[in-house]
């Protein structure tokens, strides 16, 4: 199922005593555990460790897998290739479970007891408090997330391959006028990963010409939602911009479901888009009444390679946030082939200069670390697109509109290029 050279690290060992903390939990499928485990290959020197750090259980908890299979092709891709200065990469885990409280401690765990080199996550609705402890660190971190609150990101070791939702609410209100849609409802989680797409939205969409005429807050996992889905309907929106969880959107769909009316249709983000997501609201449901948004996942650069990769190393077909997670993993690999080194100043401008131009495009690992050791500047052009980061370490990105299939599969609808909506970035 994989390719030699790939391990992951999941010892169940607790932070040190000194440290206060409580354990981490953690919790990674069965079939990903198999494949990371399957053989190792012989390096002469000590393995280099990076470690996915984000929920792999409770609120939000596709997010963790999701970005580790994307990881895991890519180090299943740089070990075949020898490496990343002749050590062989291996991956551990953190599990959050999407909890402030947990971040810290799962951080610690991949420092202290993992010894990661480098560190793919957290995620949006924890970053906040894990700020000060990844400042502190002389490793990379990649977040998962599009928290608005890093787009002025001050910290030289904090990089993120997905796009801020300052872009992500810009492209959903841009895709809604561009459909026809004047008067707008926002329904949100009250979680902070969510509220911080509804100001982008809004301002967007009023921007454009259109009316927003609700706003909702969904307090996550309630039994019931009909008042809100009621006040939301009351306001006679043509188009209903929102993200929630899948428990929260199984429970929300199913009252909406009840409802005698005009049809409504819903424009959602990458997380609307996710398996667990559309199993919560039912194939039917998403197919026939959801559009989510979400970073270029088709026609990048290196999205052929790592969609072929990504069959044989995991099988069927890219999860939402694999992208990101691939290209995380390849871009720090990257960094760490032209600085000659894991920690330190050298590695944070290499994660800038190794996928941006002038240098030579590129868009594997092994082209890319090709190029490096013949003395070449790079390019790297990933699976979810161009991953330029600009001075605070985010990406700019296309997106696309992709709806559920027959089968739940996402498929896209239509494209939005980065220069449509600049004008609406502020």
């Amino acid at each position: 199922m994989t390719g030699p050279g790939v391990r992951v690290t999941q010892r169940d060992s607790r932070v040190p005593p000194d440290s206060g903390l409580t354990t981490w939990r953690r919790s990674v499928p069965a079939v990903l555990l198999v494949a990371l485990m399957v053989g190792t290959a012989a390096y002469a020197k000590a393995p280099l460790t990076v470690a996915v750090v984000g929920p792999f259980s409770g609120f939000e908890s596709f997010i963790g897998p999701n970005t580790l299979a994307g990881v895991q092709v890519a180090v299943d891709l740089i070990n075949a290739d020898g490496g990343v200065l002749d050590r062989e990469v291996r991956v551990a885990t953190g599990d959050t479970s999407g909890d402030a409280l947990e971040v810290v401690p799962a951080l610690q765990k991949a420092v202290r007891v993992d010894h990661a080199s480098g560190v793919i996550g957290p995620t949006s609705v924890t970053l906040q408090a894990a700020l000060p402890y990844i400042a502190s660190l002389d490793i990379v971190a990649v977040l998962s997330g599009g928290t608005t609150f890093v787009d002025r990101n001050p910290l030289p070791n904090l990089f993120r391959t997905t796009p801020s939702d300052t872009l992500m609410g810009v492209a959903m209100a841009y895709y809604a006028y561009t459909e026809g849609h004047r008067r707008a409802a926002l329904v949100f989680g009250t979680n902070a990963s969510a509220q911080t797409l509804t100001s982008p939205v809004a301002d967007t969409f009023a921007a454009l010409g259109g009316k927003v005429v609700a706003r909702v807050g969904l307090s996550p996992g309630q039994a019931s939602y009909r008042s809100e889905v009621l006040k939301i309907y009351s306001a006679h929106p043509d188009v209903i911009f929102f993200q929630l969880d899948p428990t929260t959107g199984g429970t929300y769909f199913d009252e909406v479901s009840q409802l005698e009316g005009p049809f409504v249709p819903y424009v959602g983000t990458d997380v609307t888009a996710s398996a667990d997501f559309i199993r919560a609201v039912g194939v039917k449901t998403a197919s026939s009444m959801i559009v989510s948004i979400q970073g270029r996942s088709v026609g990048g650069a290196g999205a052929n390679a790592f969609a072929a990769a990504y069959r044989r190393v995991i099988g069927g077909d890219p999860l939402v946030l694999a992208n990101y997670g691939y290209d995380a993993m390849n871009v720090l690999a990257l960094a760490w082939t032209k600085a000659r080194a894991t920690h330190g100043d050298l590695v944070f401008q290499a994660m800038h200069e190794v996928a941006a131009p002038p240098g030579t495009p590129c868009n594997t690992y092994a082209s890319c670390k090709a190029l490096l050791l013949a003395g070449k500047d790079i390019n790297y052009e990933g699976a979810s697109g161009s991953v330029d980061f600009n001075r605070y370490g985010n990406v700019a990105s296309e997106f696309e509109a992709v709806k559920a299939g027959p089968h739940g599969e996402p498929q896209v609808v239509s494209t939005i290029d980065a220069k449509a909506i600049a004008p609406f970035v502020k």
